[in-house]
């Protein structure tokens, strides 16, 4: 009787293997290792695909980490996007529209601790790529967070004086380190920063230091 010729224990690939998977793979691998670090043929394994198959799509590592950076800030700007009223809400000031954001985007940086591990593994290179994400994806969202920044600055939210880029890296950092090193909090002090309690504590308390609920402020603080 013939044998049965087994599968492979690696996945192949196939058309309904989604793009998004492959890039996930990718932002995985560079936010671990950096991008120097990274290898096409580890980012394969993560999917189950081989080499080839990612060659086969992008010749370059180069190629694949502006595609994944690409997939990363357009994830961002769906995941925390605002409507137009939400949007004139916080641009007037809006405290609880604030509230709401903060929360938006705690909950993206616990979904996707990546994003914040690639831009310091770039930022630490001083790369040309970090460059290239600032240029094509940051520089217009830290402007319009800017803008909302000096308005909060204006209503009573923050302090006339807080240096403006402070801010924006205070409120970023503090929504978003614990889950970039979510494995020290859990060796240090036994504490799993990813449980839906976890993520939800740490967005309430975000929001009540940065922006307690008092309503609208109109005018400004003396």
């Amino acid at each position: 009787m013939a044998k049965t010729i087994q599968e492979p224990v690696r996945k192949r690939y196939n058309s309904e293997r989604s793009r998004a998977d492959i890039l996930q793979s990718a932002l995985e691998e560079f936010a671990e290792k950096g991008f120097e670090r990274a290898r096409l043929r580890d980012i394969a394994a993560r999917v189950g695909l081989t080499h080839g198959n990612i060659r086969y799509h992008y010749k370059t590592k180069d190629e694949l980490w502006l595609a994944a950076v690409e997939f990363l800030f357009n994830r961002l700007d769906e995941e925390i996007a605002v409507t137009a009223e939400q949007r004139e809400r916080l641009l007037r000031g809006d405290r609880e529209a604030f509230r709401e954001w903060l929360r938006t985007y705690v909950y993206y940086c616990a979904r996707h601790p990546e994003h914040a591990r690639i831009m310091l593994h770039e930022s630490v290179a001083a790369s040309g790529r970090l460059e290239i994400a600032i240029n094509r994806y940051m520089r217009e969202g830290h402007s319009e967070a800017r803008r909302l920044l000096e308005t909060l600055k204006q209503v009573g939210v923050f302090p006339k004086d807080a240096p403006t880029v402070s801010l924006l890296y205070i409120i970023t950092g503090a929504c978003q380190n614990i889950f970039a090193v979510k494995e020290e909090s859990l060796i240090a002090h036994g504490y799993d920063c990813t449980t839906d309690e976890a993520v939800r504590a740490h967005a309430e308390t975000i929001v009540n230091i940065f922006c307690p609920p008092e309503g609208i402020i109109r005018g400004t603080r003396s």
